[in-house]
């Protein structure tokens, strides 16, 4: 375990559940960029898989370890949250990871803007090979999620705010931060290419439950708006193509 400052400036929570391959990746990359000022804590959902394996071989990089059976991807992030102790708290999943610049800056732009979520872009990953850069402005939150992965959340707002609603299984990440966007908190960009992310996740194969979970939030948060003919057409032509 890294000797972390009494007081760290982030807390990085890494949730994963039988995916050992994909934690070797987030931990190389924790591995080349964690510093004393950083706490890194690992919720694992009881794997059964070879990821207790990897877990000992990493521990020397992990500050705080829970292993054992939750209630979902949201429910293991709510459980990283209170561990936290850093002022600015990160969320890196098994299989994702940060790239070697993704805290550049980071901790003296958190000085300035204390109360401010930070975000930047990720680059999204497809079958190990380069896709797409992913990046939109928080202004546009009441129509689409900026990407989660590269997102930094101030503690604080949290607490006051809340954490995510475990009653959405996949797009609890989009009604917490529309939560934050309608109570004003503030958003600031970071200008940075914060971290390679996989489209294999679950939010990316369960298309369907995540459109409808999302229409029930914006519904909830009171900026639904009903499609126009062209984009029902658009989204029935996606769901044929599915199958």
């Amino acid at each position: 375990m890294t000797i972390i400052s009494e007081t760290p400036f982030l807390s990085v929570i890494t949730i994963c559940y039988n995916n050992a391959d994909g934690l070797k990746k987030t931990f190389d990359s924790i591995r080349k960029i964690k510093t004393s000022d950083i706490e890194y804590i690992v919720v694992d959902g009881a794997s059964t898989d070879s990821t207790p394996e990897i877990l000992n071989q990493n521990k020397d990089i992990i500050d705080i370890l829970v292993s054992e059976k939750d209630d979902g991807i949201y429910n293991a992030i709510n459980k990283g949250i209170k561990l936290a102790h850093g002022s600015l708290i990160g969320l890196i999943h098994a299989g994702d990871f940060y790239l070697p610049n993704a805290f550049s800056g980071l901790k003296a732009l958190h000085e300035s803007f204390p109360d401010s979520i930070l975000y930047g872009a990720l680059k999204a990953i497809k079958n190990d090979d380069f896709d797409s850069i992913w990046g939109f402005n928080s202004k546009n939150l009441s129509e689409k999620m900026i990407p989660h992965p590269a997102c930094f959340v101030p503690a604080c707002v949290y607490k006051k705010f809340g954490t995510y609603n475990e009653s959405f299984k996949i797009a609890a990440d989009y009604e917490c931060f529309l939560r934050f966007y309608k109570a004003d908190v503030s958003f600031v960009f970071t200008d940075t290419i914060v971290c390679g992310f996989n489209l294999d996740g679950v939010s990316q194969k369960k298309t369907e439950q995540t459109e409808k979970e999302v229409e029930a939030i914006k519904k909830m948060h009171g900026v639904y708006k009903e499609p126009c003919k062209k984009a029902k057409l658009k989204k029935a032509l996606k769901k044929i193509l599915r199958f």
